[in-house]
Parts: C-alpha cells; structure tokens; sequence
C-alpha cells in the first residue's frame, strides 16, 4: 500500500490491534506496524479478531513491516511496550508526514520525553486510556470493557490536541482532553506500580489482591510511597488515590494484568517504565522509594526466571 494515511497504528499488540481495528471499521485510512514480517503477513492476510460481548468479528487492515510501503500517515498512535519505544518511532517515521502528530497511550513514565527526542516535541501528544483487552493470538483480540482516552499536549499545544480529539472522534473512540498530561500519565504510573507487580509475583487475578489482608496493606505502600515521589516531582495526586487503586481492583476483577501476562509467557516487563522510574525519580530529588525498588528487584528475578523456564 502507498498513499495518504490518516493514521498509522504503531504496535500489533492487543490495544494496537483493537484500536486500528474500531478505527478501520470506522471507516479511517489506517495501517498497522509491526517488526515481524511472518506476523505482519498473517494479520494482513486475515485482519484483526475482535471477540467483544460474546460475538466474534474480523476487520480488514492493513499490516506491514516496512514504513516505506505504508503510505504517508498525519497520525502517529504507538502502543508498543514502554522498553521499545524509541526503535519503534525511529522505525515509523518513514510512514509520517512531516508535520505528523504522534500520541502515545503506553505503560508507564517517559515515554513522550523519549519520543520528543526523534519527533519534535510540539507534535507529541501524550495520555492513557481505561479500555482493558486480551491479546489471544495474533491480530486476535478480547475486549475486556470499553474505556475512554484522556490526553493532551505536554508542549501544551491546542492545535495539534483539536486535531486529533477530531480524528479520535471519528474513529469511534471515547476521548477526552486534559492540560494535566503529567498528571493524568502519573495517576495511571501510580495505579500501575500497586497493582501490576503485585499480580505478576503472586499470580493472582487484581480482584484477589484487595481479598486478602497482608496484599491489600502492601498495595496500599506502593500507593503512599509512589504519592509521595510523585507530589515531590511537582504532580498533583488525589488525596483518595488509594481508595481509587482499590476500586480499579474490584472493577476489574477478574482481569490478568498486562505483566501477569509478561512473566507468565516469559518475556520481559514494563516494570523499569513504573516502579523503576518511580524509584530512579525518587533517587533524583534525594528521596527514597524502597518499595518500588524492592518490586522492581523481585520482578527483574521473576523475569531471568521465565527466561530460565522458557
């Protein structure tokens, strides 16, 4: 394929392939980038698997693994792994306009400063998103419960935030806008380090880590600790941001998180993009963060261990 993209879809895993799916269903010009050529060819020989209530749906995309074929996109979206990155958006920009936005919805802290090191910082637009989905193969996706997307300028640049909350819109995304973007990453960074490593070290379910006392306490640490580092570092945290961390464990109950997943197929984690950069930013502003780092140590164990097995 060769043209004008309106978006190019950075990332096949399972929040890549959902959202270049309901974008392409929407009736968007969007492509999909991957590094693995057999993978790429498979997802665009098939196209993308959507099981959502219970229906099964297959959306045609278009996959690939040169840029240079992909056409020329305004839209830059990347949902690759936080560790991955700046190889991802070095490898994109082939794909990019030249006056392309690029947003990043990843896991964990500094993701945009990296990308504002390859893309001009004006056009890096930066938030999360609350939709949960399960990757079961391939270009083979599970919704686990439609969310929304919070996000913004870090340049704090409206334009570019109009633009793309047009193009979110007629993509059939649920959205919203903030000039908070270090807020809002930090809030989702805090949720994160309580709940993540916690599942992938103990192998529970979310909802099971408010059900037993001794987790319930320790998850609670993470969320003081992290509060703490992050008002240090100028963010503004609800005061009720524990009680929230709970809540998330109890609507999303029966979920695996996304680093249970990672260790239990034995690839690597996101852990050094949240509790690491929650301790390295600690370390900084001449604090401490024992916690995150002691996570953050037994997670890097649990990996070499996977690694091990595998």
């Amino acid at each position: 394929m060769s043209g004008e993209l309106e978006a190019l879809i950075i990332g096949p895993g399972a929040m890549g392939c959902l959202h270049a799916a309901l974008m392409a269903e929407a009736g968007l010009e969007v492509a999909l980038l991957d590094y693995r050529a057999e993978r790429a060819a498979r997802i665009a020989e098939r196209g993308i698997i959507v099981e959502e209530d219970g229906e099964k749906r297959t959306v045609p995309i278009v996959c690939g693994v040169d840029p240079s074929t992909m056409g020329s996109a305004q839209y830059g979206i990347i949902f690759v792994k936080a560790y991955d990155t700046v190889e991802a958006v070095t490898r994109a920009v082939p794909a990019l306009r030249d006056d392309a936005s690029m947003l990043t919805l990843q896991n964990g802290i500094g993701n945009y400063e990296r990308i504002s090191e390859i893309i001009p910082p004006a056009r890096v637009l930066a938030g999360t998103t609350t939709t949960g989905a399960t990757l079961l193969g391939d270009g083979h996706v599970r919704v686990a419960g439609r969310g929304s997307v919070q996000f913004g300028s870090p340049k704090g640049n409206p334009r570019r935030v109009r633009a793309t909350e047009a193009l979110l819109a007629r993509g059939g995304i649920e959205h919203e806008t903030t000039i908070a973007v270090d807020d809002v990453l930090w809030a989702k960074a805090i949720v994160n380090a309580a709940i993540n490593p916690l599942t992938a070290l103990t192998g529970l379910r979310n909802g099971m880590l408010v059900e037993h006392d001794e987790l319930r306490e320790l998850m609670r640490a993470v969320v003081r600790e992290a509060a703490t580092v992050a008002r240090a570092c100028g963010i503004f945290v609800r005061e009720d941001i524990g009680m929230m961390v709970e809540s998330i464990c109890g609507a999303t109950a029966e979920n695996r998180s996304s680093m249970l997943q990672d260790v239990t197929a034995g690839k690597r984690t996101e852990i050094d993009f949240i509790n690491g950069e929650i301790a390295r930013r600690a370390e900084e502003r001449e604090r401490e963060a024992p916690i995150c780092r002691l996570l953050t140590s037994l997670i890097h164990g649990r990996e070499q261990a996977g690694l091990t097995e595998t």
